[in-house]
């Protein structure tokens, strides 16, 4: 895999967009502690139940994460892109295009794109996330892609029912 490829894949893979390159994660003395550690893969999410109306389900930011990338590596792009808010896929395309030698302009071209590009490397969605901080409208999280050792914080806000993985997220300093 070409450097290009692998930090494309790590800016789309923790929903963040990095300008420098990546190669492993490491936290420095700098780095936030989790408070919580989650090991999933992506495809576990198993809603509880919203306690006040008994019929919606209710997932935690992590389980939310975790069913996002597995709808980005399907793709499932209109259940990616609706996990996505409106600044993060504007700076997520002008990522794509700048590095990864394709030209998209919606989100659901660059999930598709995404999708294709970590088949192409045959890496898988196993994560590793630690929940840093969960209220009932906001979270944050540190995210490790067990494939490649990239990580990521990635700050979700929860406006209702869903949660939207915000524009603050990012990927680990280098």
């Amino acid at each position: 895999m070409t450097h290009r490829s692998s930090r494309v894949l790590a800016a789309i893979g923790i929903v963040a967009l990095a300008l420098t390159a990546t190669t492993a994660c490491t936290t420095g003395a700098g780095s936030p502690k989790p408070s919580a550690s989650v090991s999933q893969p992506a495809t576990s999410a198993s809603p509880s139940r919203n306690p006040d109306s008994g019929q919606e389900p209710v997932k935690g930011a992590a389980e939310s994460f975790s069913a996002w990338l597995a709808a980005s590596r399907v793709p499932d792009v209109g259940t990616a892109c609706a996990g996505l808010a409106p600044q993060l896929v504007q700076r997520m395309i002008a990522e794509l295009n700048a590095n990864a030698g394709v030209n998209v302009s919606a989100c659901e071209e660059m999930i598709a794109a995404t999708a294709q590009l970590y088949k192409a490397a045959g890496q898988d969605a196993s994560v590793d996330i630690a929940v840093q901080h969960e209220t009932a409208t906001d979270a944050t999280l540190f995210v490790t892609y067990g494939a490649s050792g990239d990580c990521g914080t990635v700050v979700m806000h929860r406006p209702g029912m869903e949660w939207i993985i915000t524009e603050q997220s990012q990927e680990c300093a280098r």
